[in-house]
């Protein structure tokens, strides 16, 4: 069987684990099942399995993939058949042409991994796999080694990169006329709807949520709250998101400036960030009667927006619906907390005299910050934990504080979104990571508007500054949430200075690449070209198709450019020398000719084609030795066919 095609499965061996977080465990297993019978086929069997037992296995695996994945979510589900076709057909070949429509099949797979990412390191793999499988094109079509025909293939490419830039810089932008539907995994570190009494272990992610763009000259200083959804209904355990979020109101956003860019990555959510009530002159992008931002399009790749702070003048009082919506409590439940809340309110003049009872009891109380807190179980959950367990984290308290809030009559709301971020100095912006999810209090005073409040910042303060990952005191917990990560390997050496270097990179693949669109081409043009841009944009880009063209043209009309192998090399030279130059014997025609024109050489020559036919045929190399060998007999058949002429 071809070994060609073991590099084939490594291939989709790395493609499997790419996909790992997408398809899910049972297409890896899959996958990985049908890698291991390739190899022990290879290993062992050396021969092709029947049409039918294919046939069966891959109705199972068409099988299990469709339950396994759903047949709604038409994308993963239709790469996944993908690999697993290109798989089978890697066990069922026995041919070169075979072989070969594999390699080209290939091409149409393995960019389908940019479906679900494209970020930088992403795309150098991606590109490395299409490196390598033109590589073994080359090498099965051409009956050359593998490494030297993917070194071939990787020049050819890297010829072809100046020319893709210029197209992506000069050709012009033209919006999508269709879209893929994107998958149906929220990847957040929001939810919808927030519930902490019923979490042992906060699940971390180190995965970045979106980076902040935020100039020295504004007015922003840490801390930073970045408001994604407002949580108004409680039902006792849980605060439910808002209903309207995702209704647009009208604002005039024509001739505002742009405090700040965002750029997010792909959630697959249409909630956006921003720093308090916010609106945003960017297309497809919209304010909610909240103040929050959203995406008129489900997001499954990096949306950049501007965005600038506008106060929340039209909201100094709440209507009576209003009112009843943000103090609304299910009845008889969490009784001690309200009867505690109702003491205070009985002590104070004042909603922020309220606050200053509620924050010292917190303080004083013995409460602790912890990523892994008890599960609080019944009807009574917040009392179990103002007045019992004393541990939780942001959710915990911001959901206490809100309930206790609406019991005397103050409106409340919860919001969640992130807190702080981690500035890189070198590019002057800030990245923001799903670890760092955070909810807190929003509390209405009339004539004033929402106010934020943030109880956690009372237990732990040093939350309040830069990142999750920043908070020393936590560090252990933080670390062993996350798993094997360079964020939980920061501690050792270089750890840290390689995360920043490899989020520098990609960073500014994210801006420059990914989002390069339509406004930051004209902008890009405007500062290279002035006032004649879009002319000389036109002009280089024809120069440049016109470059490819012929560059195609003389490829196809030259001999085809690939080294030829060591043995067919030789042999050319060896018939060239000889009385048989221009006769078109097979090579071992040919050698029984020569051997016996010259019986002198003829042990030499069975050597030769001996040689010959396993490097040319079998894929074995022509070892240096015999290649000195075979030269010096060119050189001897070459002076003997010399005399007799």
């Amino acid at each position: 069987m071809n070994t060609k095609l073991l590099v084939i499965s490594s291939i989709y061996l790395v493609m499997t684990v790419m996909l790992f977080a997408e398809l899910g465990i049972p297409f890896a297993t899959l996958i990985s099942v049908l890698i291991v019978w390739h190899v022990m086929q290879w290993k062992y069997i050396k021969s092709a399995p029947s049409n039918t037992l294919l046939n069966i296995v891959a109705l199972i695996g068409m099988t299990v993939l469709g339950i396994s994945i759903g047949f709604s979510n038409s994308v993963s589900l239709f790469v996944s058949l993908m690999v697993l076709a290109c798989q089978l057909k890697v066990i069922q070949a026995n041919n070169e042409k075979q072989n070969r429509q594999i390699m080209v099949l290939n091409f149409f797979t393995i960019p389908c991994v940019f479906l679900f990412s494209q970020d930088l390191f992403t795309t150098i793999v991606v590109v490395i796999m299409l490196v390598i499988n033109l590589g073994v094109l080359a090498a099965t079509s051409h009956k050359q080694q593998l490494l030297p025909a993917t070194k071939t293939a990787a020049k050819n490419i890297f010829f072809l990169i100046p020319v893709s830039m210029l197209l992506v810089v000069f050709l012009p932008k033209i919006p999508s006329f269709w879209q893929l539907p994107g998958a149906q995994i929220a990847r957040t570190g929001l939810s919808e709807n927030v519930d902490p009494f019923s979490i042992s272990e906060l699940s971390q992610s180190d995965d970045l949520a979106f980076r902040a763009i935020i100039e020295e000259s504004t007015s922003y200083s840490p801390p930073f709250y970045w408001r994604a959804l407002i949580h108004d209904k409680f039902d006792g355990t849980s605060w439910h998101m808002a209903r309207g979020q995702n209704i647009p109101v009208y604002v005039e956003n024509s001739n505002i400036s742009s405090d700040y860019k965002v750029i997010a990555e792909p959630s697959n959510l249409p909630w956006l960030f921003a720093l308090g009530n916010a609106i945003s002159n960017s297309n497809e992008v919209s304010t909610n009667q909240f103040g929050t931002l959203f995406s008129s399009k489900i997001r499954s790749r990096n949306f950049e927006y501007n965005v600038h702070t506008a106060t929340d003048s039209s909201k100094m009082s709440l209507t009576r619906w209003e009112y009843q919506r943000y103090t609304q409590l299910p009845q008889k439940l969490n009784p001690k907390s309200t009867e505690l809340a109702r003491q205070w309110d009985n002590n104070t003049q004042s909603t922020q005299e309220f606050i200053a009872q509620m924050r010292a009891y917190f303080i004083s109380q013995g409460f602790e910050y912890t990523l892994t807190p008890e599960v609080i179980e019944g009807a009574n959950t917040i009392d179990e934990f103002v007045f019992e367990t004393k541990s939780g984290f942001c959710g915990h308290y911001a959901s206490s504080v809100a309930m206790m809030m609406r019991s005397v009559g103050i409106p409340s709301r919860l919001v969640s979104g992130y807190l702080g971020a981690e500035y890189n100095e070198a590019n002057n912006y800030y990245s923001i990571y799903q670890y760092d999810a955070h909810a807190w209090v929003e509390f209405f005073i009339p004539n004033s508007g929402w106010q934020r409040l943030d109880p956690t910042a009372w237990i732990s303060p040093e939350r309040l500054i830069g990142s999750l990952s920043q908070h020393t005191s936590l560090s252990e917990q933080f670390k062993s949430n996350l798993g094997i990560s360079l964020v939980a390997l920061s501690g050792v050496p270089g750890m840290e200075w390689l995360r920043l270097k490899l989020e520098e990179y990609d960073y500014k693949w994210t801006r420059w690449v990914l989002n390069f669109d339509k406004s930051k081409q004209q902008s890009f043009l405007r500062n290279l070209l002035g006032d004649n841009a879009q002319l000389w944009s036109g002009a280089i880009t024809l120069f440049t198709l016109a470059l490819l063209c012929l560059s195609v043209f003389w490829f196809m009309q030259r001999k085809i450019s690939i080294k030829r192998p060591l043995a067919v090399d030789l042999y050319e030279q060896l018939k060239s020398v000889s009385s048989y130059h221009e006769s078109n014997l097979t090579p071992l025609q040919f050698i029984s000719q020569v051997s016996e024109q010259f019986p002198e050489h003829k042990s030499d020559l069975d050597m030769f084609y001996s040689r010959f036919s396993a490097a040319r045929y079998q894929g074995k190399t022509f070892s240096g030795h015999h290649r000195k060998l075979t030269m010096k007999l060119i050189k001897s058949i070459k002076t003997k066919t010399k005399r007799k002429l």
